[in-house]
């Protein structure tokens, strides 16, 4: 797996903590130059020092398209080369669909699809020119379980997969390679809003990152991880309407949970 990694230009977005840092530390660690992208400003620099001098910290709001091509551009010009784009920051809420005010609809959506979005077109159109790289952008198993009450986020996921797909059969004429990962509960800050079940335990971002650089090395598509969660990929594509007593489930729980009763 080294050898895919080895030398080359790596920006990872939302790269100060959670997934983010532990794909930084793998790839640097597998002889990449990182550079880990953040709204944290601080702590994406505690990071890059902590690695050493193969990793860098720049500041970036995955919501604003300025910026991103900015940083883009900035990466180009300071490395000579950017081979791979790693779209990874993101957030959440919980909540039924009807409760949650439109404005936390725009917000995740602003950051989870449009920021993908807006990275992998300006990845892209660095990367068509110089004739190679690989844009790798984290979606989640949930577009496999559609969670009930994270209806923005599981939207948003749904756009990056579909998205990705697309970008992915028109960038491989220009030796532009396009990945998205479909993982399942990782441990990350995120999940403070949402604990997962004994069905779908968490996994350490360690792990994670592996699994998702593993995956790249062998020029996978679509990496869905762990093995529970290939199952239920598997089941959605059977049947959309499997999952559909469990779901229900859990909005009834939601709203137990909810009511003052």
């Amino acid at each position: 797996m080294r050898d895919s990694f080895s030398n080359k230009v790596a920006v990872v977005t939302g790269g100060a903590s959670g997934l983010g840092a532990a794909l930084a530390k793998e790839l640097v660690a597998a002889g990449a130059t990182v550079i880990i992208a953040d709204i944290a400003q601080e702590k994406a620099q505690e990071l890059a020092a902590a690695l050493g001098k193969r990793a860098h910290a720049i500041t970036l709001d995955v919501s604003s398209p300025e910026q991103m091509e900015s940083v883009v551009q900035q990466v180009k010009s300071d490395f000579g080369a950017l081979d791979l784009f790693f779209n990874n920051a993101g957030t959440s809420n919980h909540g039924e669909a009807s409760d949650l005010p439109f404005s936390e609809w725009e917000r995740v959506l602003r950051v989870n699809l449009l920021g993908v979005v807006a990275g992998s077109l300006c990845a892209y159109r660095v990367m068509k020119k110089q004739g190679s790289g690989r844009i790798i952008n984290i979606g989640s198993a949930s577009v496999f379980s559609c969670d009930p009450l994270f209806g923005p986020y599981v939207t948003s996921k749904f756009g990056v997969v579909g998205f990705s797909r697309v970008l992915a059969i028109e960038a491989e004429a220009y030796n532009v390679r396009v990945s998205v990962v479909c993982p399942g509960n990782i441990r990350t800050p995120m999940l403070d809003q949402k604990e997962p079940s004994w069905l779908t335990p968490a996994i350490p971002a360690e792990r994670a990152a592996r699994c998702i650089l593993r995956g790249i090395s062998r020029n996978r598509k679509i990496i869905v991880f762990p093995l529970r969660w290939r199952f239920v990929w598997w089941a959605d594509r059977l049947s959309p309407a499997l999952l559909d007593p469990l779901r229900r489930v859990i909005v009834r729980r939601g709203r137990r949970l909810k009511s003052p009763d």
